[in-house]
């Protein structure tokens, strides 16, 4: 009998102690919220990995000989620590090293960790980087630092030891395991120098010259009265006002929400913000905030200079949509209307207009019909998926015309289905939209057509951080593509889409490695990429269902596909033109 109560003690020890811990949310004020893309493409906002023990960030350079001759001893430590807890990057601050020159730079030498790309120094002024070979510990939730020095003194000018003995950074991470705090060895730093931008920059920025015209371009789509954004770029004293907020949204890439990987793709609506002018926006704030000579810009701006342009085409139908009744606060379901046309005949659509009534709280809209779709696909169209009119969006045009004169047809007793997604300001809203609709006289060219790269077939664990999806086409025609929109929910990380031709060659479409569902960006190419037909059209994604993710409403829930935002959804949108029609 003692033997049996020996045993089940053991099997309940067991089990208690092997139950996996449940994650709980992690206080963080999302401050020093550094935020920089990898050599790779993919994206970091430090504030992500606030789950972590620390975050460790080697000093890395190219070409620099101590950092090439450390890279064993920095590995042995991701090897020996990780598994502890610790989130470990390299970082690049260098002004001379590019994304691309990282990334080979990082093949050549076979890097097993991410490189941060830092070169226009927000984060090397933020941090005082100065030289390359040092390990800087941060703090996870404050990213203060509280470590920094070598790896060990193994390395020094022109000369090297077979063996350390001393293991500044081992003796470091082991004292945050003790719950202790490490001691500074920064002056024993060896490495290559960082040449600071600061040191160059002997101009003095103004508001009037330099900050407003970015200003201007950038944000003032949405910081204008009756704009999307909860307060207006209106003077230089409201800027001054905001400027503490307008520093940190630009140190953690929050601001302006321009998604795209800037070096994949060109397209005709981007509002991306260049990253000099986010340092210049950063450094005018941190030198006192100039004003300059002159008239404050902001003042003279008209609302339509200040508006994104709008087609002049007179619209040949409007309707107008119901009344939505809008809550305070909240996250809301999206509201569906469905629209009878009842149009005397078949018509050739040039192009729409969703006009929303309250522009604060229509965050975005699609526009799809019940007409049944044509593919260039061998496989059954999805009903409201591959027959997408529109998708309009805070900061983008609220038009969609078709291009080169392109059309859609739409059938006299057609059915439109409008979706929004409506968010709330701190009080009770209405909202009655308007869609105009532009008409072609004649048959146009060639028909508009839009195909959606969908899967369903994923499910999301809960509290799991990377789950991947993927979705593909083979497409059966030649075609012109004009524009792409990655969607996704509230759980969505990261979007890829790619099209391999049949000769083998990849096209990267896109890339939105900081996907954020609050801004639904449809993207127009400069110009439309030929596809050939037998090209595959390949989305790749991944799901954050973590407490990591600010904007997931339950990381306790398994989430499958859906169409509410509750729900997830995996889509890469294209909309095309058939090339020989």
């Amino acid at each position: 009998m003692k033997k049996i109560f020996t045993y089940l003690f053991l099997c309940a020890l067991c089990i208690i102690s092997c139950k996996k811990e449940i994650p709980v949310a992690i206080p963080d004020a999302r401050i020093n919220d550094y935020a920089l893309y990898d050599a790779s493409g993919n994206f970091h906002r430090l504030s992500t990995y606030n789950d972590s023990k620390a975050i460790v960030l080697f000093v890395q350079g190219n070409g620099c000989p101590i950092v090439r001759n450390a890279l064993s001893d920095f590995h042995e430590i991701v090897d020996d620590y990780q598994s502890e807890g610790f989130t470990f990057f390299m970082i690049n601050s260098n002004m001379q090293d590019t994304r691309g020159t990282i990334a080979k730079e990082s093949t050549d030498f076979k890097f097993e960790v991410p490189v941060l790309s830092d070169d226009v120094q927000l984060v090397a002024d933020a941090l005082d980087i100065t030289i390359t070979a040092e390990a800087i510990i941060l703090d996870p939730t404050s990213r203060e630092v509280i470590y920094r020095g070598p790896l060990n003194n193994r390395l020094d000018y022109e000369t090297q030891k077979s063996k350390p003995t001393e293991t500044y950074l081992r003796d470091a991470l082991d004292a945050i395991i003790a719950n202790q705090t490490p001691l500074n060895k920064q002056e024993m730093t060896r490495g290559c120098r960082v040449t600071r931008q600061h040191t160059l920059e002997k101009d003095t920025l103004t508001f009037t010259k330099d900050i407003a015209p970015i200003l201007t371009n950038h944000c003032v789509r949405c910081h204008i009265d009756g704009g999307v954004a909860p307060w207006s770029m209106t003077d230089y004293d409201k800027i001054v006002g905001w400027s503490a907020m307008i520093e940190q949204v630009m140190l953690s890439k929050r601001m302006p929400p321009w998604k795209a990987d800037p070096v994949i793709g060109s397209f005709s609506n981007t509002f991306e913000l260049a990253e000099k002018d986010r340092r210049k926006l950063v450094r005018w704030i941190k030198d006192g905030m100039t004003y300059g000579d002159g008239d404050d810009p902001l003042k003279s701006l008209t609302p339509k200079e200040a508006l994104i342009p709008e087609t002049t085409l007179v619209p040949d139908t409007t309707i107008v949509l119901k009344k939505e009744i809008i809550p305070a606060t909240g996250i809301i379901d999206y509201r569906h209307q469905r629209i009878k046309l009842n149009l005397p005949e078949g018509k050739w659509l040039a192009g729409v207009t969703i006009v929303p009534g309250n522009p604060k709280v229509v965050h975005h809209s699609t526009l799809a019909s019940s007409s049944k779709p044509q593919l260039v696909v061998d496989r059954p169209e999805r009903q409201w998926i591959d027959n997408l009119i529109a998708v309009v969006a805070s900061g983008t045009s609220k038009s969609t015309i078709f291009p080169n004169e392109s059309g859609i047809y739409i059938d006299k007793d057609i059915e439109l289905i409008l979706q929004t997604h409506y968010t709330t300001t701190g009080k009770q809203e209405e909202d009655i939209s308007k869609i105009h609709l532009y008409f072609h006289d004649e048959k146009p060219e060639k028909q508009y057509y839009s195909l959606g790269v969908f899967s369903d077939d994923f499910k999301i664990e809960p509290y799991e951080k990377n789950t991947p999806a993927i979705a593909q086409d083979k497409i059966t025609e030649d075609v012109y593509v004009h524009s792409i929109f990655p969607h996704m929910h509230f759980r969505g990380k990261q979007m890829k889409i790619t099209a391999k031709k049949p000769n083998g060659e990849i096209i990267d479409l896109i890339s939105v490695p900081d996907f954020d569902f609050n801004w639904q960006l449809v993207y127009n190419y400069t110009e439309p990429i030929l596809l050939p037909k037998g090209t595959v059209i390949t989305a790749k994604g991944v799901f954050n269902n973590s407490f990591q993710n600010p904007l997931n409403p339950d990381p306790s829930k398994e989430v499958v596909f859906g169409y509410q935002s509750s729900d997830e959804m995996f889509m890469g949108l294209v909309n095309y033109t058939i090339a020989e029609e």
